[in-house]
């Protein structure tokens, strides 16, 4: 298969996404974003179709295409992670911000249709520009989701603090930020071996089609990656007990300490841990913490433990010194008390079998 025939190929799979998409079930305002994102990556595939077919010359200054839309699905990106957030998306006067790159880019490809002489001077700027946006939104995203959760710093644990809601956000800063790399690469590296500039573009192309179909298996196998029309959206959603005086903030707030608990004590790794003893080590009633739970997060007690014993399951595994522990041993080791329970968790959370994972990573 060559490269034009495997770009149809992802192609095609990507307007499958679409197509998925576009039920009515899946109509909700971070699926939006996350439509508009394939619509971009199928605009990537078109034009990398058109170059490897000769249907744009390596001199048109069309080429200039790929920096003036490539530099728009982080900015998609950022703002499906707001619509996750709050279920919507709040527009401002700072929001123009974010069109800044693109009116820049824009206006290199006007002065490069009038001055051609200037081309390669113009699309080197075009590429630098669009390799910063994608290292900075990956950074700007992770600091968005700590101001909503209050945190004092940026960092990456942010995410364990509602695992099922942020995973397709995780799993999109990762791929911007990698893609960011390439094209650091991409960019710079011609600067010194001018040959290298071909292999570059095809290890770029190869990344995209890679990233196509990582999000295909992953909407497919875990669809809890995206968001049904049903389903309370935004992580910013808290559905109360009925006459109950708990706020959505004063729950933010308890989910913030529950978080920090859970990430600093670990007190998930006791395997008779029960609802009473956590609510005690936040010195809350077992009520509060329980509607806390399953109002703010959508989740339950047992949901919520399990959900931090399989993530350190995951890093328990990757570790060298665990690599002898069965199964079982390790799924012990992370405070789960049967077989039975810890492999329906981890379908549920992950969408695969323990067997199955363990065979991605080692």
């Amino acid at each position: 298969m060559g490269f034009e025939q495997l770009i149809l190929f992802c192609g095609g799979q990507t307007l499958i996404l679409l197509l998925i998409l576009l039920q009515k079930r899946f109509r909700t305002t971070p699926n939006l974003f996350l439509f508009s994102m394939l619509i971009l990556l199928l605009g990537h595939y078109t034009f990398f179709y058109f170059i490897y077919s000769s249907l744009i010359p390596a001199s048109s200054p069309l080429t200039f295409l790929y920096p003036l839309f490539g530099i728009i699905p982080p900015v998609v990106i950022y703002y499906y992670g707001k619509a996750v957030m709050h279920g919507k998306v709040f527009w401002s006067k700072q929001s123009l911000l974010h069109g800044l790159p693109l009116l820049i880019n824009l206006a290199l490809f006007l002065i490069l249709l009038t001055n051609p002489d200037w081309k390669k001077a113009l699309i080197l700027a075009g590429y630098e520009l669009m390799t910063v946006i994608y290292l900075f939104y990956p950074f700007l995203i992770v600091k968005k989701l700590c101001d909503f959760y209050h945190m004092d710093k940026v960092t990456y644990k942010v995410f364990s603090y509602n695992l099922k809601k942020t995973s397709m956000i995780r799993l999109l800063i990762k791929i911007l930020f990698i893609h960011g790399i390439i094209l650091v690469i991409r960019t710079n590296l011609p600067l010194i071996w001018p040959q290298t500039i071909t292999l570059l573009d095809i290890a770029n192309l190869i990344f995209l089609l890679v990233f196509s179909y990582i999000l295909t298996y992953v909407i497919i196998s875990v669809p809890q990656t995206i968001h049904y029309e049903d389903e309370r959206v935004g992580l910013a959603g808290f559905k109360k007990y009925e006459k109950s005086n708990l706020t959505r903030e004063k729950a933010s707030h308890l989910v913030s300490r529950l978080n920090d608990l859970m990430l600093s004590e670990k007190p998930f790794l006791n395997p008779n841990l029960n609802l009473s003893q956590l609510a005690a080590l936040v010195d809350c009633s077992s009520h509060t913490v329980s509607e806390t739970l399953n109002g703010l997060i959508g989740q339950s007690f047992n949901d919520y433990i399990n959900n931090f014993r399989i993530e350190e399951f995951k890093s328990l595994a990757t570790q060298p010194k665990y690599h002898n522990y069965t199964i079982l041993a390790l799924a012990f080791e992370v405070g789960f008390k049967s077989k039975a329970t810890f492999n329906a968790a981890f379908k549920k959370f992950t969408g695969q079998t323990p067997s199955q994972f363990l065979k991605t990573i080692r």
